[in-house]
């Protein structure tokens, strides 16, 4: 099989559907890479480490989806990716983002018009519910909310002066987290090592039991939307760690209660969108902006301003996935492991994931390995 690799255009992305370690592996079992010039020099893995690892170099990105069958990016598509030639051969690995509450209609539409088929990183889910490439990613994200969160509080930086960390004879910095998953206690760790005062509010019990436990001076608090609204009129920083799910009321918190925080408080947003009504998308290259007198930060792929760990952490799982597609062919693949019968977006002109053809209003079906023709 020929793997194609993509450079990346969103702003400041790093991180690139495989290093030159993996693409060694690749090619030592009998398959052949192609990969975009340029690449990973943003990353700073030249493009002769890859040809080392036996990769072939095109211009194009149009040129990498021409010579491969299987197309390995990272992000989800962008404009300038959106004319992409895909084909039905296509296999394509990204993390599409199409089961959350905002639809994309072009890419969704060109996967099914091209009958191309697409698997979702995102939606790699074990048996137990736990959706592997999440797990890394929320970490390296929660974390470094909570340090760009930090410095943001300074004067300079649009902030109230206020010191991020607990100071002998002042009243401690106050962070109001919503959602305690994988984000939201990488992000309350770190504020807790700031000795701040933290509440999480949670909507499952287990988890607030697992937070309980693992957080011993934070405040642990039942989801409920009034009193996070409550909560975020006296916080420091406020840090929202959950994502919308089709059909969830939105905003959670209102422009009416962002009026009413303090100028020079910090809203965090890992969502970019919906949660925090005041709140958009912002990029590493402009990361922030204050409206209602509040410094707003909603830059969406944070991880890769440390894309060294973060392509480590996510390529030891999926790469595995990758190999299997490749090595067994695509119905295989699918009946041996089921994180990929749950990742698999798109077949043959059809959705196959229910998110993503609930969030499109499209139609859909429950896939089985059984509809492959091979």
């Amino acid at each position: 099989m020929i793997i194609g690799i993509p450079k990346e255009t969103k702003d400041q992305e790093a991180r690139v559907g495989l290093t030159p370690k993996y693409v060694k592996r690749l090619v030592d079992q009998g398959h052949g890479v192609v990969i975009q010039k340029g690449l990973a020099n943003l990353a700073g893995i030249s493009d002769d480490e890859y040809i080392a690892a036996g990769a072939s170099v095109v211009e194009t990105m149009n040129d990498v989806y021409d010579a491969a069958q299987m197309i390995v990016k990272f992000k989800d598509y962008m404009d300038g990716e959106y004319d992409v030639p895909i084909r039905k051969d296509h296999i394509i690995w990204c993390c599409f983002h199409l089961g959350e509450n905002e639809p994309d209609f072009t890419i969704t539409n060109k996967m099914v018009e091209a009958k191309a088929t697409g698997f979702a990183y995102e939606m790699l889910q074990t048996p137990d519910g736990i959706r592997s490439i999440m797990v890394p990613m929320s970490e390296i994200a929660g974390r470094l909310t909570a340090i760009i969160a930090a410095t943001l509080c300074l004067l300079p930086n649009g902030g109230a002066g206020v010191c991020p960390t607990a100071i002998t004879g002042s009243k401690r910095p106050k962070y109001v987290i919503i959602g305690g998953g994988h984000a939201g206690y990488a992000a309350a760790k770190v504020a807790e090592g700031f000795d701040a005062d933290i509440t999480v509010f949670e909507a499952f019990q287990n988890r607030r039991l697992y937070l309980r436990d693992n957080l011993p001076t934070a405040e642990i608090l039942t989801y409920d939307v009034e009193t996070i609204n409550e909560y975020a009129l006296n916080c420091d920083v406020l840090i929202n760690a959950i994502y919308p799910y089709p059909g969830m009321p939105v905003p959670v918190v209102p422009r009416e209660t962002v009026k009413k925080m303090h100028d020079g408080a910090v809203i965090m947003d890992l969502a970019g969108t919906n949660i925090i009504e005041t709140m958009r998308y912002t990029t590493i290259s402009e990361p922030t902006y204050i409206e209602e007198g509040v410094v707003h930060y909603g830059v969406d792929n944070m991880p890769s301003m440390v894309c060294k760990t973060s392509m480590d952490a996510y390529m030891q799982i999926t790469y595995p996935f990758i190999e299997a597609v490749a090595n067994k062919g695509l119905k295989k693949a699918c009946e041996d492991h089921y994180e990929l019968r749950k990742a698999i977006n798109f077949y043959d002109g059809q959705i196959v994931n229910r998110d993503v053809g609930v969030t499109h209003d499209m139609p859909w079906i429950e896939f089985d390995p059984e509809i492959i023709k091979e």
